[in-house]
């Protein structure tokens, strides 16, 4: 456990540093998430994105709706700057799974490319800790790599951790009060792959 966790904080700082540049500012009308605002004119009242680095996402989002953001990441880095960088975003530094929400608190919970890192049994306990804490009706959306299948690979930025490639929208898919009412899939020139982002609703049940 904390050979993993060394890991991924190490992971998620270097990460911050490589990307640094386009996560000072707000993020671009365009993004894969920004956009599903457009499409779906969703307008939450409490938003918590999970691996949210400085909160350049959630600040344009707190722009768009006026909603109250949460955002939380392992890498210390990046938290600290958000804090200087979005006053009108709460950030928080760790683990999701080790911080206490509030039971049925938010009405939007935003997984923001980092799944991929999770090893499976990891990926279970996060998504039982996200469904605890969305309120029926409550939206999820899924931003991350691409994949049908499973796949399992070294993660070419660190040695000590791997790369899980999957579906991850069928572990919510699978309960009757889960459904799927968006999906995008693209290619990104940035980092030559196909992303896809979906959104997830929690029905009544």
């Amino acid at each position: 456990m904390q050979s993993f966790n060394r890991a991924i904080r190490s992971a998620t700082n270097a990460n911050h540093l490589r990307n640094r540049e386009g996560r000072i500012l707000k993020a671009k009308i365009n993004h894969p998430v920004i956009n599903i605002f457009k499409v779906k004119k969703m307008r939450p009242k409490k938003i918590l994105e999970i691996g949210c680095s400085t909160g350049f996402i959630l600040q344009t989002l707190q722009e768009i709706t006026k909603a109250e953001c949460h955002g939380i990441d392992i890498s210390h880095n990046a938290i600290k700057e958000g804090k200087k960088l979005f006053k009108n975003v709460n950030l928080t530094h760790g683990f999701f799974e080790d911080n206490k929400f509030k039971k049925k608190d938010f009405d939007l919970i935003i997984c923001g490319f980092f799944l991929f890192l999770l090893p499976p049994e990891k990926i279970l306990n996060m998504f039982n800790k996200i469904d605890k804490v969305l309120i029926k009706n409550g939206k999820l959306i899924i931003y991350d790599f691409y994949n049908k299948g499973f796949k399992k690979k070294k993660y070419k930025h660190n040695k000590h951790l791997n790369s899980y490639r999957w579906d991850f929208k069928k572990v919510f898919l699978s309960l009757p009060y889960y459904k799927l009412i968006y999906k995008k899939i693209s290619f990104s020139k940035k980092i030559c792959d196909k992303i896809e982002v979906s959104v997830i609703k929690k029905v009544k049940f």
